[in-house]
């Protein structure tokens, strides 16, 4: 622009000798070209320096955006592990539990071994009972063998004696059975609830592992 005033400044004094230069039009028109020139230059400087704030507020939301992805995945990082650690736990509750329910079975089976016995007992009672009525019935027999019987009666008493021990003691032990199953029923309900309650949570987890993903993605 300026080799251009410059030229058209010597045109302008060799073709219009004693002429003022700044009446010239076409210098006059290169004039304003080169303030329009100057004029848009300082614009573009503008631009320019708010392009590069523009920019400089652009890395520094990069970086940030960076360090929160780097959380985000450490988290998920820790989630994963968790969830792997309460899988486990959950594999072992339900072996324990399986371990209960054979632990029940034979504590069942025992039960019923012992009502059986008790059973048998009460019909043995039974029978003695009859017996017993049969006598009273036949007591005009059994006075002719009272005193057979009172040489007898010491191993009868002991007998009985024995018999009503051994239907005592089995009526003991069914109760403590029964005692026994109901407090097994009682833990297994208590580990059932917690397998439940690992459950939940896991599903819970999971969801939370989903939301980070889709954030993620």
């Amino acid at each position: 622009m300026v080799v251009t005033v410059c030229l058209f400044a010597c045109s302008g004094c060799s073709r219009t000798t004693g002429k003022n230069l700044e009446a010239n039009p076409e210098f006059q028109k290169v004039k304003a070209s080169l303030e329009e020139s100057q004029r848009q230059r300082g614009l573009l400087e503008k631009d320019v320096k708010k392009l590069e704030g523009s920019l400089t507020e652009a890395e520094s939301k990069l970086a940030d955006t960076t360090k929160a992805k780097n959380g985000l995945q450490t988290q998920v990082q820790e989630l994963t592990t968790s969830r792997a650690n309460l899988e486990a736990k959950v594999d072992e509750l339900g072996k324990a539990r399986v371990n209960l329910d054979a632990r029940v079975n034979d504590l069942t089976k025992s039960r019923d071994d012992l009502q059986k016995t008790v059973g048998s007992l009460l019909d043995t009672r039974g029978v003695l009972e009859k017996q017993v009525a049969s006598l009273s019935d036949n007591r005009k027999l059994l006075e002719k063998q009272v005193a057979s019987l009172l040489d007898n009666r010491g191993v009868l008493e002991k007998q009985v004696a024995g018999l009503t021990k051994a239907k005592n003691a089995a009526l003991e032990d069914a109760r403590s059975a029964q005692t026994k199953v109901d407090l097994l029923n009682d833990r297994l309900k208590a580990q059932t609830q917690q397998m439940m309650d690992l459950q939940e949570q896991m599903k819970a987890i999971r969801s939370v592992l989903q939301q980070l993903q889709q954030k993620l993605e």
